[in-house]
């Protein structure tokens, strides 16, 4: 995977500096800039050909060669090298010239209507082929032939690009291809290392692009609403078919159809294509947009390509809506040096939360723990589950900076994936504040579509248990993720109740609800200890949630509930104003450092075993953190404003500790994995003599970078912007030693590749 891999800076830099060329127009200095695209180009191929010989044009074939002459492999100039190089040179400069020539045509309505068909005519030889060579079994042959020639057909796209952009009115549209050229070539890093069929992977999607593409426009053009319904189905089913394939064939023939209908059916092993529930997703959202009336289809299908293909977020997302994203293709916002260098230190950020906290905690404590959780206490085995919780949040996040952060240094703006999602006080809102993008997705497209909170109250609760159970299915193949999917959407549904109930701030209510809730959570438990020791364990566990869900649930609901402050109590805080300043932008964050200092104390006493003063130091860790909270609100009733902070606080807590819960299943490699888990958890053994300090260090500068004030981290970013140029060129290079330093020698692929 090119994104995770060490080349993708450079890759980053090549795309960079040739979109920079592209947007430069005018007559000076013209052949030096196309000169130089095309050896950016040839270096974004070689990055993803790893073969000098590859390059087809004499700029970069000669040059790369020259570079690599050390190799024996590319020692001496073989006379066959010029005639490609002779060759490669005549296309780039044939389609040079049909760029510049011919760009307003293919810029028009009518030359983007045949280059539909030539993308359609191109595939379907392809999968002609493909499946010709396959039937005959000389697949590898073909394959070697086709990657052998790869290159031209690179250099005709791009030479039409970088053609296009010599010319005023053609320059949007030659941006745009040499994105898709881009794009393309990121996706195809991956599908190269394939073996047989999957190489051709890029075909594929770039079929079920141009589907999605005809539709829409289809659907636009079609009053009759059968026939609108019809195509929109198409759609559905091409993209989630294709899905479902890759992703879930295998899990419903072995896991439900072979051991329920006692068939036989052999196991196919597919590889799942990279970011393949995300682009589907993607492309559904835009047909079902045009259904809906609420988009426009775009008549550019180099456009619509590029806005499916867009290689920060196509792997592992944000998932970006067409409405979003396809504007600034057509109007292409200029880049600017200051979003530029806010896009490379979010990259750094997202570089240090992957390698120094995500990295770190995987291999530290994380995959132990979750491969033999027999070997731990339970102290311990807590620990790890918390400790992957803030790996996660580390690590996907940290995928949706870089994303974020690569898109900004090309001047086009994706939306936020996450908000500080653990500092949530109840489950609506940590879906609110994690992964955005799809939270949002299966909003708006699936359960606004069973009807959302129209109907019944009943209704709106079987409509988030629904919604859920299929976000879950959507992560993985498996029954753990669908309880995963269950345990969110169950305490969503649960959660909506409790709020009913205690909406308008009505406090006997409140308390009636919490006391009954009490009351079965103790019977529940009492039957499960005492009544039913005869029945499965997964039985007891059912009972336990099934028990326990409601007292959570409505505890959240009344302490994470914003309450106004009393009537005639409005005045600041007596502290906020020291010499005429407002020491509520600097104080919170100095009780937060206080804070965290107490957390690695606490954590230390846990790695030495002083158990004397823990209760003193969690104690010390949370009224510090309800005092920067106080302080940061800055104003009300002193006490109205401390209980406010002290049961969202609580409800803090709880909300945290049921989405680690769900987080065992999400990560558990098994049921029998995540049992184990379970009942080491219950064991209450209290050793930690695995709780080394690199662990306890690592979650609390995690802890501390998810919790930290969003001013700060604004604060810095905007101090680095800044910088003068040479500054940044220190700071940069400071950052990129220090993460080769924090670097492991194990690499820990990002999570959501696997989706």
């Amino acid at each position: 995977m090119l994104f995770s891999s060490p080349d993708y800076p450079l890759f980053l830099l090549a795309v960079f500096f040739l979109y920079a060329l592209a947007r430069w127009g005018g007559p000076r200095m013209w052949p030096a800039r196309i000169v130089l695209m095309v050896l950016l180009g040839d270096l974004i191929v070689l990055l993803v050909a790893k073969d000098p010989d590859a390059l087809w044009d004499p700029f970069g074939g000669a040059l790369f060669r020259y570079a690599a002459s050390d190799h024996p492999q590319y020692q001496g100039w073989p006379t066959e090298l010029f005639v490609r190089w002779g060759i490669g040179a005549a296309v780039l400069v044939a389609a040079i010239v049909l760029g510049r020539r011919g760009g307003p045509w293919m810029a028009s309505a009518r030359g983007q209507q045949l280059i539909g068909r030539g993308f359609v005519a191109a595939l379907a030889a392809v999968g002609a082929g493909v499946y010709v060579a396959h039937a005959n079994g000389t697949l590898d042959e073909a394959t070697a032939v086709v990657v052998a020639h790869a290159h031209l057909v690179v250099l005709v796209i791009l030479g039409v690009g970088i053609g296009a952009t010599t010319r005023e009115d053609t320059r949007p549209l030659g941006r745009v291809v040499i994105l898709f050229v881009a794009s393309s070539l990121f996706y195809h890093a991956w599908a190269a290392a394939m073996p047989g069929p999957y190489r051709y992977l890029l075909a594929l999607l770039l079929a079920t692009i141009v589907l999605d593409y005809y539709l829409g426009i289809w659907i636009e053009e079609t009053e009759d609403p059968y026939r609108r319904k019809a195509l929109v189905i198409v759609s559905l089913c091409s993209n989630l078919g294709i899905l479902a394939f890759f992703k879930y064939a295998d899990f419903f023939t072995q896991d439900i159809a072979n051991p329920v209908l006692g068939t036989e059916i052999r196991p196919l092993h597919l590889i799942l294509p990279a970011g393949i529930s995300f682009h589907t997703f993607q492309s559904l959202s835009y047909t079902i947009d045009v259904y809906r009336r609420e988009l426009k289809a775009t008549r550019s299908v180099i456009k619509f390509a590029t806005f499916v293909l867009f290689f920060p977020q196509l792997v592992a997302g944000p998932i970006v809506r067409a409405q979003d994203l396809l504007p600034q293709l057509e109007q292409l916002p200029p880049m600017e040096l200051q979003a530029a260098t806010r896009g490379l230190f979010r990259i750094c950020t997202g570089l240090f939360k992957k390698i120094a906290i995500a990295d770190t905690l995987a291999l530290a404590i994380v995959d132990r723990v979750f491969e033999a959780p027999e070997r731990f206490s339970s102290l311990e085995v807590a620990v790890g589950v918390w400790a992957y919780a803030l790996q996660i949040f580390c690590d996907f996040s940290a995928y949706s900076d870089i994303a974020i952060g690569s898109a900004q240094v090309l001047g086009i703006t994706l939306p936020e994936n996450f908000r500080t999602p653990y500092r949530s006080a109840n489950l609506q809102e940590f879906w609110r504040r994690w992964h955005i993008s799809l939270s949002t997705w299966l909003r708006d497209y699936l359960y606004i579509t069973l009807g959302g909170s129209k109907g019944a109250p009943w209704r709106t609760y079987v409509n988030l248990i629904t919604t859920m159970l299929l976000g879950g299915l959507w992560h993985g193949a498996s029954f753990a993720f669908i309880v995963w999917g269950a345990l969110h959407g169950f305490g969503l549904a649960v959660t909506r109740f409790f709020q009913r109930r205690t909406a308008g701030g009505n406090i006997r209510e409140a308390w009636s609800l919490l006391g009954g809730c009490a009351l079965l959570a103790v019977l529940g438990l009492a039957a499960v200890s005492f009544a039913l020791t005869d029945v499965g364990t997964w039985t007891q566990l059912v009972v336990i949630w099934l028990v326990v869900t409601p007292l959570w649930a409505v505890l959240t609901a009344w302490a994470g509930a914003e309450r106004p402050p009393e009537p005639g109590h409005s005045a600041s805080l007596p502290f906020l104003a020291v010499w005429g300043r407002d020491t509520s932008l600097w104080v919170p964050e100095v009780l937060r450092i206080a804070m965290c200092g107490s957390a690695v104390g606490f954590f230390y006493s846990l790695y030495v075993g002083d158990q004397s003063v823990w209760i003193p130091l969690i104690g010390l860790t949370w009224v510090l953190g309800l005092v920067a909270d106080i302080v940061e609100r800055g104003s009300g009733n002193l006490m109205h404003r401390t209980l406010c902070v002290m049961r969202r606080a609580v409800a803090v807590i709880c909300v945290f500790q049921y989405v680690c819960l769900a987080w065992i299943f999400f990560r558990a490699s098994s049921f029998e994995n995540a049992l184990a888990i379970l009942r080491r958890l219950a064991a209450f053994e209290l050793d930690a003599a695995n709780v080394v300090p690199l662990v306890t260090v690592t979650m609390t500068a995690g802890f501390a970078i998810h919790f930290f004030a969003e001013g700060s981290y604004r604060w810095l970013r905007d101090r680095f912007v800044e910088l003068p140029a040479p500054a940044k060129g220190f700071v940069l290079a400071c950052v990129a030693l220090v993460l080769r330093e924090l670097a492991h020698t194990k690499m820990v692929p990002f999570i959501y590749f696997q989706f």
